[in-house]
């Protein structure tokens, strides 16, 4: 059940209190180890302005129980450009799991992107979460291939891509998000 003293915020990077950047920054240093290696080992910054993020948080009494980070970025695919949001560092702390908080982040999140002037929403999650993401109308494309990293050299990535088709143009592009290797850029989100 969820407390009705859980608050959803939204917030731009540059507006992020520093004590609910210092939380989220805990939880992916310890999660995700990899992006504070070498050069990032000392990071202080979520995500990269480039990708326009927009934070949204479920706190209760300044203590961080949910985030999403809500992203948008042009992708080239089979000659087009369209403008893609997705969702990105999607988490609730252990102790707050299995109360219906990823829920209301995931919701909240998907609510912003299709509020947008998204061509298509997408983003990347582990193969075993497909089918969370789906009850919020996240469509999972299996037979889809992402690349990233060096453009010249890309390497396949494993994860599950998740779509929503939000304007028509995309609408009518559909197939060719499932059947063309979509260059996504260094790294996936």
């Amino acid at each position: 059940m969820v407390s009705p003293a859980v608050e959803t915020r939204t917030y731009r990077s540059v507006d992020l209190p520093e004590m609910l950047r210092c939380q989220i920054l805990c939880f992916l240093r310890i999660n995700y180890p990899e992006g504070f290696v070498g050069p990032n080992r000392l990071r202080k910054w979520i995500s990269s302005e480039e990708e326009h993020p927009v934070h949204l948080v479920l706190v209760e009494e300044g203590v961080l129980i949910s985030h999403a980070e809500v992203k948008w970025k042009w992708l080239e695919h089979c000659g087009q450009i369209y403008k893609v949001y997705g969702l990105s560092g999607v988490f609730t702390y252990p102790s707050f799991r299995e109360q219906g908080f990823g829920r209301r982040i995931v919701e909240e999140g998907t609510r912003v992107i299709k509020k947008s002037d998204a061509d298509l929403g997408m983003f990347h999650c582990s193969p075993q979460l497909g089918n969370f993401y789906a009850r919020f109308g996240w469509t999972p494309l299996p037979q889809a291939t992402t690349l990233v990293g060096d453009r010249e050299y890309p390497s396949e990535s494993p994860e599950l891509m998740m779509v929503s088709f939000l304007s028509e143009r995309a609408q009518r592009a559909s197939a060719t998000f499932g059947n063309t290797p979509i260059y996504f850029g260094e790294v996936t989100w």
